[in-house]
């Protein structure tokens, strides 16, 4: 049987992501120039397995994925961002309304999908040794990726649960869809099953995966390192989070930065910290006036130049992250945060972190994850599992190459609150806020108020139409 006939023939919605079946098949229908494909022969060649990957880490891109949402949003929901309101977009999200949220359950699930497709085209498709142990530790650092950001929005982190609230974490589905006999109706697998998977997959890349490559657009060693090292910080194990921050650093994945180079490292096309970036190399992949981290961010063309308006600057900095950027004198990241243009509406301070590095408007690439974030990982971590003395090494690595004097003595709550705050500094408006305070089980202290972890909209609401099709699926609490 043929997959768009399966499509087109059936009215059933497959579980999950609504069109999810119609969604893996059409990304694979571009594998291949034909009307139709067999689902015997989909990826059975090394050209149709490799470009099915790459259409995974093309929908890293989509809007509702990195490509505005788990960047925007996080600072949107928490105490960085403030709306200006110049497009209406985004203001929800920076009040917390309800069912404005997080809304990467379909994407992240299509894309899933066509990557346990693609691991099983590992054993069944000719692929040479090396290809094959690459592919499958790609696909798995991907779908390992997926599954964590599916659970950063729609469920609790291990160390932080409201127990009266939790439903679990997200359906677990490891094997492809190719046939409608396939389609299931999964219940939420619980919190510990699904990180036990991500860490599987993870730890499995890293086996499969060269440890560091000259440019960080594709999954390698030191990337999964780094990513597991998250994975472990927000599941509370200090220890493992730790030594995978290490690992990561030793890999060589990136370069940390100098006090000179610190400020013209996010002014490249490529940022050179970067262990894992999402590429933007194609005009047609630019997202646009209207929903770019660019226009998002900053009314800005060009660094200094206040009389040419390009996007709207929906989301700005918060005064209190300002204030806390300004509490130190000399601090270089300030350098990242200009006065805008007032061709949408009152000028304010923006973020400048994204802004037509590649020579484009609305082409930015995105940094995953970047080797400053090791440092601090690795002193969150150390300093909760009582080395402090390596956790103030590593704080005061960010510290001075920020231009600020290192710490002498910080010990305790004194030692953990300057480390969170430095964390907050280092990764504003790159997608961390939100799930930080989210995985530590701390309220959002913000204007107009205070949202309490307690509250129910701390997680996102599972889109309707996977709660209307699968009877096992479960709801989070007040939606």
């Amino acid at each position: 049987m043929k997959i768009k006939n399966i499509v087109l023939k059936t009215t059933r919605v497959l579980a999950i992501s609504g069109l999810l079946l119609s969604g893996a098949c059409s990304s694979l229908l571009d594998v291949q120039p034909r009307q139709s494909i067999d689902s015997a022969t989909a990826l059975s060649s090394p050209e149709a397995v490799k470009s099915a990957l790459a259409a995974c880490y093309a929908r890293l891109r989509n809007t509702r994925s990195y490509g505005r949402d788990l960047i925007a949003i996080p600072e949107a929901l928490s105490d960085n961002g403030f709306a200006t309101g110049k497009s209406g977009r985004l203001v929800s999200e920076n009040i917390n309304t309800p069912y404005t949220h997080f809304a990467n359950w379909q994407v992240s699930y299509q894309s899933i999908i066509q990557l346990n497709l693609v691991i099983e085209a590992t054993e069944k498709t000719v692929l040479t040794a090396d290809l094959k142990k690459q592919v499958a530790g790609e696909a798995k650092f991907l779908r390992a990726l997926f599954y964590f950001d599916l659970m950063r929005a729609f469920a609790y982190d291990p160390n932080a649960i409201v127990a009266s609230n939790n439903k679990g974490g997200v359906p677990l589905i490891l094997t492809g869809v190719l046939d409608i006999g396939q389609v299931t109706s999964p219940a939420r697998a619980s919190i510990d099953e699904v990180y036990t998977q991500i860490i599987k997959d993870l730890t499995e890349a890293i086996a499969a995966l060269p440890a560091r490559a000259n440019i960080p657009h594709n999954a390698t060693g030191g990337g999964a390192m780094a990513l597991l090292s998250r994975v472990y910080l927000y599941k509370g194990d200090w220890a493992n989070a730790a030594k995978f921050a290490t690992d990561a650093l030793a890999s060589r994945q990136g370069t940390f930065a100098s006090n000179a180079s610190y400020v013209a490292s996010w002014r490249a096309s490529v940022n050179p910290e970067s262990m894992f970036e999402v590429l933007f190399f194609n005009v047609s992949e630019n997202i646009g006036v209207n929903e770019s981290l660019q226009t998002t961010f900053t009314t800005l063309t060009a660094l200094g130049n206040r009389t040419t308006t390009g996007g709207f600057g929906d989301l700005v900095p918060a005064t209190e992250l300002l204030a806390a950027l300004e509490s130190e004198p000399g601090d270089l990241r300030r350098n990242f945060y200009e006065l805008g243009t007032a061709g949408r509406g009152t000028a304010r301070i923006e973020c400048t972190k994204f802004l037509a590095k590649n020579g484009t408007q609305n082409l930015d690439n995105i940094p995953l994850i970047r080797v400053s974030e090791m440092y601090l990982n690795r002193a969150e971590a150390l300093a909760m599992s009582g080395n402090e003395a390596g956790a103030l090494t590593d704080l005061n690595a960010i510290r001075t190459r920020a231009g600020l004097t290192a710490r002498t003595g910080l010990t305790g709550a004194a030692l953990m609150t300057e480390i969170l705050k430095q964390r907050r500094l280092e990764l504003a408006f790159e997608g961390h806020r939100w799930f930080d305070l989210k995985r530590r089980g701390a309220d959002v202290v913000k204007a107009p108020a205070t949202l309490a972890f307690s509250d129910y909209r701390v997680l996102a609401n599972i889109p309707v139409r996977e709660i209307q099709v699968n009877p096992n699926l479960v709801q989070n609490v007040g939606y």
